[in-house]
């Protein structure tokens, strides 16, 4: 092969290769003229995001998190013992532990399952075990387990009205449980609670003194509280 031709070869390949790139920079300015908005971006659209959900394997909806929260429509009432209380196949208790109920929604009204669960579970199963899962670890739990005994009996049966959610937050709620008695002028007496969010499940908070109550109890008139059964107060 002469000098000439080996030079028109080469000018060959060198075309050749030039060809290509210039594809490949061109369909690199088309990708990022079709990519690339021309003008300012469009304002999003709202996406809605699903209820979070606890941790811990629970899995449950958090539902209406507003401070009055609708009853859902699965709400029924549980009886044993004497004792009536509510749950939510949906909203708490989800599971069961040992014979109690556990696993409740990351809302106001999950707290507020949590509260009469508790209460009715420690006077329908046994009050020690209770206060074991349903209150969390604190120093006033250690003293409030110090008052309890082998003698340690239930209580007579109470009717749970509903609650007043004092505030929330998807740590802590603390709300006030509601139930109908004849000793006040109101026919209602209000126990106020703290709980916690504690791996997973909502966890009754008990005062440094072993106080299982947040404060003094109250005396709120029908209409100021939410009601159990598909009504608000």
């Amino acid at each position: 092969m002469t000098t000439t031709q080996k030079a028109q070869k080469l000018r060959g390949k060198v075309a050749l290769w030039a060809s290509i790139l210039v594809v490949f920079v061109v369909a690199i300015l088309l990708v990022m003229i079709l990519v690339k908005p021309s003008g300012p971006p469009e304002p999003s659209t709202p996406v809605a995001v699903e209820s979070p959900k606890d941790e811990g394997g629970c899995n449950v909806p958090a539902g209406d998190t507003s401070a009055k929260p609708a009853m859902p429509k699965d709400l029924r009432w549980k009886a044993e013992k004497g004792w009536t209380w509510p749950v939510s196949d949906t909203y708490g208790p989800t599971k069961t532990k040992d014979g109690y109920g556990v696993c409740f929604a990351r809302s106001p009204l999950g707290a507020a399952l949590t509260a009469v669960s508790l209460n009715a579970s420690s006077n329908t199963v046994g009050l020690k075990e209770a206060i074991e899962l349903y209150v969390m670890e604190s120093p006033g739990k250690a003293v409030y387990r110090s008052t309890l005994s082998e003698s340690s009996k239930a209580s007579t049966p109470v009717t749970y009205s509903g609650f007043i959610v004092d505030s929330f937050t998807p740590d802590e709620a603390q709300l006030t449980l509601v139930i109908a008695t004849d000793k006040t002028d109101t026919g209602y007496a209000g126990i106020p609670q703290t709980f916690r969010w504690v791996d997973g499940d909502w966890k009754l908070k008990v005062l440094d003194d072993g106080k299982l109550f947040a404060g003094q109890s109250v005396t709120p008139r029908a209409g100021q509280f939410v009601t159990w059964g598909g009504t608000n107060g």
